[in-house]
């Protein structure tokens, strides 16, 4: 048995590293824009009036 890889060997192992990395990519990237677009979207019981209020809030403080 020969312990080389051939052209074709490294050809399908790059391709499927390449396909692995995009997947961690692409599960990180939705992670932070569903943290960002998402976060307020919990059930908290409040009115709306208090949301927008809590929001207000947040943006005086950045």
């Amino acid at each position: 048995m020969n312990s080389q890889i051939t052209p074709e060997q490294a050809e399908i192992l790059l391709t499927l590293y390449s396909l692995i990395l995009v997947a961690v990519v692409t599960r990180l990237v939705a992670l932070v824009a569903w943290r960002k677009w998402f976060r307020d979207a919990a059930p908290d019981n409040l009115t709306q009036e208090e949301r927008d209020l809590r929001r207000v809030q947040r943006r005086g403080r950045r």
